[in-house]
């Protein structure tokens, strides 16, 4: 029998732990502790933000999930989990387009 994950409450003495995925038509993301969930997320994205690139996809799960949740990690450590290689090197890149420059100032 497979076990349902059961949300815990969050412990601010430790750290959180974002992951964050995208698909063709949405986002999400699990906020969580030690493996233990904390938090869920997802959004249907519109039909605008369906034609974004992956590395945008990705990138605004990301930002969204910082919006979510931005009262649980801001004050305390946190580890963000994407499957997107190409984020690694976002605060390498020279150029940004405004979307870019907008989210990465939220950030």
């Amino acid at each position: 029998m497979t076990e349902m994950p059961v949300l815990c409450h969050p412990d601010f003495s430790k750290a959180f732990e974002i992951s964050c995925d995208a698909s063709g038509l949405g986002i999400g993301g699990v906020l969580s502790q030690e493996g233990h969930p904390v938090a869920f997320f997802s959004e249907k994205l519109n039909s605008a933000k369906q034609k974004y690139s992956t590395y945008d996809k990705e990138f605004y799960a990301i930002v969204r999930a910082f919006h979510y949740w931005q009262y649980y990690i801001f004050p305390n450590e946190f580890v963000i989990y994407s499957d997107h290689q190409a984020l690694r090197y976002l605060q390498s890149q020279k150029q940004l387009n405004p979307r870019h420059v907008k989210w990465s100032e939220f950030l």
